[in-house]
């Protein structure tokens, strides 16, 4: 990662860690296009649906006398199929070039810049109830107190087709136990 790429984050950063604190470990989640396991259930979906709008669609303009309000009532079913089978992926790899994790000796934050900007601080309580996910190669994730539930077609990753990845993981970082063990240091009191 390039420091003109950490850039926007870390003046981002600079204003949200608490005074006193020091940043003790910068990293950010995997780039690209990524399969996750809830897409074994939301690709066929996508299809489905997808294939249904298109069909309708192609149906309709096929008519040479079909009412024009049939017409248009399938644009928004075709665009939310194309988001579905694949806007969703570049929009999360959008979303994940965007955000990087930082630990400091007191917190450690998520912060994503340019569209729909955000900065969470997770410290304290949040640091009781953490998951660690080992992945291939010394990856891993990272998972702070959840703030939502699973929903059903994230199974279990909150994420789903309507909302963008939740901020809640350091996701799938390299050297996972190493960032984890420090995680867990800062749980213990000094």
């Amino acid at each position: 990662m390039t420091s003109t790429a950490w850039e926007p984050a870390l003046r981002v950063l600079e204003n949200a860690i608490a005074p006193g604190e020091t940043i003790r470990w910068t990293g950010a989640p995997p780039r690209g296009i990524r399969l996750r396991r809830a897409d074994a259930l939301a690709i066929p979906f996508s299809l489905l649906w997808g294939g249904f709008a298109i069909f309708w669609e192609v149906g309709v303009l096929s008519i040479r006398r079909a009412p024009v309000f049939m017409a248009f009532w399938g644009i928004p079913f075709v665009l939310i199929g194309l988001y579905f089978i694949v806007g969703r992926f570049f929009a999360d790899a959008a979303l994940r070039a965007n955000t990087r994790y930082a630990l400091t000796d007191g917190a450690a934050y998520i912060v994503r810049t340019g569209w729909m900007s955000a900065v969470r601080r997770y410290a304290g309580s949040a640091f009781d109830d953490i998951e660690f996910s080992p992945g291939p190669g010394g990856s891993g994730t990272i998972r702070f107190k959840a703030s939502h539930g699973s929903s059903l077609w994230g199974a279990g990753d909150n994420r789903s087709f309507f909302s963008t990845p939740t901020l809640d993981r350091f996701e799938a970082v390299p050297d996972a136990r190493d960032v984890y063990a420090k995680i867990v240091a800062l749980q213990r009191p000094s």
